[in-house]
């Protein structure tokens, strides 16, 4: 029975060849610790969950992937969950004589479960008889949904400095999604071998380069940075980024807009052949994708010729980038179906990006064109770009 759950849980991670000659062969009671635990690494990969259950299976297992029990975890419901998780994993590094399981890869979601857009009420709202009542109604809604924000604003403070303290010292990749969460505490602490970070929202709201120093580099291992901007985004000040994450490598900007324009003005300066030396000297390659434009079949005008503009204004930017530059055809809004929660899917695609990255796939910075062949200049999209830098075995493809 141990030996299915716990072949069941790694058949994802570890080779099947392994698992066969394992189940012909070996039980676990007859495995090395050693191996166990390396295998316990391979395995939990998922966020957690695998972790969880392989201290289930026996004491010896519980014992054997100890140490690769928090190796991944994904926190994306509640603070309470996140408050629960650190009462746990304080407990089991209290209880470790060696090889204390540590987090390694951390995925963090602040959108809660969602808000509600309206109370949930036994029975449903009459439809308004008047423009007074739908007012009166939409004005309800938002002083409800303004007074749950305000609510996992009071959580978040209270448990987000706790977690952030207690993971940064060990983390090596970290995804985080701020949505509205509204910081009220300055943390000043490092991460010193966080080497990829995903960003949904903007720079960390805890963690404002303007209250820390510069001299000391908050992310000095940090080799890939991905930025996905949203539409209540801040300024992001590349240079700020460029003192403190000095070893950066890959950089990508995703759903990138006009505005603010701070963002898309210092991303391009800090890549240009114009920049200082010291501002990403190890930078090897940018990969940008711009904001979803102005619905099709629609009349913007203004609009419509900002976000011409605009793409026609990257286009020339990045050509005169020092380094390779993959702009890829604008972002994709995908259908929403009625009564589902659009922050969901965001959720579950940032977590799938996270897990391919922890297990060495790197999507984000790759593409699967072997041999680049590019189309006529009739059928390229108005997102394709193809400067001289790119010409050695790159070129635009979609996300």
């Amino acid at each position: 029975m141990y030996k299915n759950c716990f072949a069941g849980s790694v058949e994802s991670s570890v080779p099947r060849t392994f698992l066969s000659l394992m189940d012909r062969t070996l039980t676990l009671d007859k495995l090395a610790v050693e191996l166990l635990t390396l295998i316990s690494f391979f395995a939990c990969t998922d966020g957690g969950q695998t972790g969880c259950s392989l201290a289930l299976v026996s004491k010896r297992i519980n014992y054997a992937s100890r140490p690769a029990r928090f190796y991944s975890v994904q926190l994306l419901d509640s603070p309470t969950q996140i408050e629960k998780f650190l009462q746990s994993y304080q407990q089991q590094q209290a209880r470790a004589t060696d090889n204390i399981p540590r987090v390694r890869h951390l995925c963090l979601s602040f959108f809660g479960k969602g808000l509600e857009t309206a109370p949930t009420d036994a029975t449903p709202m009459p439809a308004p008889r008047s423009r007074a009542e739908w007012l009166a109604s939409l004005q309800k809604r938002a002083q409800h949904m303004q007074s749950g924000q305000e609510s996992l604003d009071e959580q978040y403070n209270r448990v987000i400095p706790a977690l952030i303290r207690t993971v940064a010292p060990d983390l090596h990749s970290l995804a985080l999604m701020q949505a509205q969460w509204r910081s009220s505490t300055v943390l000043r602490c490092q991460f010193p071998y966080l080497e990829e970070m995903t960003l949904v929202g903007g720079d960390p709201t805890f963690l404002p380069f303007d209250f820390l120093p510069s001299d000391k580099p908050i992310y000095p291992a940090l080799k890939r940075l991905h930025h996905i901007q949203s539409l209540v985004n801040k300024d992001v000040d590349f240079f700020k980024w460029a003192k403190h994450a000095p070893e950066l490598t890959h950089l990508r900007v995703s759903r990138l807009d006009y505005h603010p324009r701070g963002t898309v003005d210092t991303l391009i300066q800090s890549i240009g052949t114009s920049a200082p030396e010291d501002v990403f000297p190890h930078l090897e390659k940018v990969v940008i994708q711009p904001n979803p434009g102005p619905p099709l079949g629609t009349r913007q005008g203004t609009a419509e010729l900002s976000y011409r503009d605009f793409l026609s204004h990257l286009r020339r930017s990045i050509t005169k980038a020092r380094v390779p530059v993959l702009l890829l055809p604008p972002m994709e809004l995908p259908k929403v179906a009625p009564g589902v929660d659009p922050s969901r899917g965001c959720i579950m695609k940032l977590r799938s990006v996270w897990q391919s990255a922890i297990e060495g796939k790197q999507y984000t910075w790759e593409t699967s064109v072997a041999e680049p062949q590019l189309p006529p200049a009739r059928l390229m999209p108005s997102g394709f770009v193809t400067p001289s830098h790119m010409a050695k075995g790159m070129v635009a493809v979609g996300a």
